[in-house]
């Protein structure tokens, strides 16, 4: 689908039918990676194509370390693809950020791997398998100020997942024909230590941290996917590791459908597609994979799809408690959040997990843990950048949290333990 049209329900009204397909009622359940599911597609031959893979880790001392990849490709002939790196380190005590944006050159990815990849200006060389351990070794010559020498490797006891099994575990389609618009797919490594060094003119700052990954194709305009995100990485560090849980992770991705997309076509309600995880290094990697498709009588709808679709009791939701108008964006923003996950222990359906966390936010940056308004126009390659604000007018903006917070645990019938650790997440706009 060329990036010049909106969808051909866009402006037709409900037809009754979906046109909006969430993994969350299509898929259920942990979904093992092959060593495909992670590697760089590059399609050129379906329209517009934006392919991203992103690091997170929080370092001894609470900072943030963000690292992003980003393929993408507009779909029109002869204008070739971009590429683009990105790179945040925010000290969560000076509240200082640093921020980079390359626009990188030269773009291959290893043929027979298909997960190692190079440009001019940073090389990123992957070892191992989806069924062992796997090691990302990333060198990156980010400006003259700015070199990145990291490895960043999951162990063999916390493999990745994606939701559902086999090769359509993950999507979500588009379309009344469930994909004739396009699809969205994410993978997860929710364990990953990282090691090495960050140069910052002339200073070396340890890069030893508790990290994750994660690996998202959008096949269609990024506009056209949703019109909000919610993420949330909760992670321990060394230093808070839990006496009975041990190192613990726990993520969520929501997105929601913008108007032209629904559980009864165009215009009939946007839906709200979530999935996530827990994490435990002592019982459990992973502990939990649960989804959830909102609103209810959204999800009642893809019913027939979803072995026990409503009855599941999987709960996995992002809730902004509280909200204050923006007046630099115009978006009502977060000033207060709400995780929840509930869902059966895998390996022991008997038993049920429960956790939650709640943390309080601000609109000013610098309080409530608020790092920064992202232009997310800014952070896109520039052919990209040009065509999403030329022809659709959007103007998305990511607010980006960094806290301490408290993960309450439970399984089965046990008292719930509470987790110390850091909650990174983002509330993404995309359109009103």
């Amino acid at each position: 689908m060329s990036w010049f049209s909106s969808s051909k329900q866009s402006a037709t009204a409900s037809s009754g039918e979906p046109n909006f397909w969430p993994v969350s009622s299509l898929q259920t359940g942990y979904g093992e990676l092959s060593d495909k599911d992670t590697a760089w597609a590059c399609a050129t031959n379906r329209g517009f194509q934006t392919e991203t893979q992103i690091w997170y880790s929080v370092l001894a001392d609470g900072s943030l370390l963000l690292l992003q990849v980003i393929w993408s490709f507009i779909g029109v002939w002869p204008v070739p693809a971009q590429t683009q790196m990105t790179f945040k380190l925010y000290n969560p005590t000076t509240k200082k950020s640093i921020w980079r944006s390359l626009s990188a050159t030269g773009f291959t990815v290893d043929a027979k791997d298909g997960r190692s990849c190079k440009t001019n200006e940073y090389e990123i060389k992957h070892t191992g398998s989806a069924s062992g351990s796997e090691t990302y070794t990333i060198h990156a010559q980010l400006d003259k100020t700015t070199t990145l020498s990291l490895n960043l490797v999951r162990p063999a006891d916390a493999p990745g997942f994606k939701l559902g099994k086999g090769e359509e575990g993950g999507y979500s389609r588009f379309g009344k024909n469930m994909g004739d618009d396009g699809f969205v797919i994410h993978r997860f490594h929710p364990h990953v230590q990282s090691s090495g060094q960050i140069m910052i003119d002339g200073k070396v700052i340890d890069a030893k941290g508790e990290a994750m990954f994660v690996a998202a194709i959008q096949g269609l305009r990024p506009d056209a996917v949703a019109s909000r995100w919610n993420f949330a990485f909760f992670t321990t560090t060394q230093a808070s590791e839990d006496e009975k849980l041990g190192s613990v992770r726990a993520i969520q991705m929501e997105f929601e459908t913008p108007d032209n997309y629904g559980a009864k076509g165009p215009k009939s309600g946007r839906v709200k597609s979530n999935i996530g995880c827990i994490y435990s290094s002592k019982i459990g990697q992973p502990l939990v994979v649960c989804s959830q498709t909102g609103p209810d009588d959204a999800a009642t709808v893809y019913g027939v799809t979803r072995p026990e679709p409503v009855s599941s009791g999987d709960i996995c939701r992002a809730t902004h408690t509280s909200t204050a108008k923006d007046p630099e964006t115009g978006y009502d923003g977060p000033t207060g959040l709400k995780f929840e996950w509930v869902g059966k222990q895998i390996g022991q359906p008997g038993k049920q997990v429960k956790a939650s966390l709640e943390v309080a936010t601000s609109m000013d940056v610098g309080k409530g843990g608020l790092i920064e308004k992202v232009n997310v126009l800014n952070e896109i390659p520039y052919l990209v950048r040009k065509a999403l604000s030329s022809i659709t007018g959007t103007k998305p903006y990511i607010f980006q949290f960094h806290n301490e917070a408290t993960l309450n645990v439970t399984t089965g019938d046990e008292e719930s333990i509470p987790v110390k650790g850091w909650l990174f997440n983002e509330a993404t706009f995309v359109s009103p």
